[in-house]
């Protein structure tokens, strides 16, 4: 596992053998985790901006 960025929009991207993974950073008010996982890179980008503008 590699890390692509710490802190995109609040989602640490990493990638994993063949994927690109996006999870949510934990704060005190919400421990839910929030797991996005693409094959692109710019996909899984583009499913974060899309979560953060809704």
């Amino acid at each position: 596992m590699r890390t692509i960025y710490e802190n995109y929009r609040g989602f640490t991207i990493f990638k994993q053998t063949n994927n690109y993974n996006a999870v949510k950073n934990s704060t005190d008010d919400n421990q839910n985790e929030i797991v996005f996982c693409h094959r692109q890179l710019g996909e899984v980008l583009n499913t974060v901006d899309k979560y953060i503008e809704e």
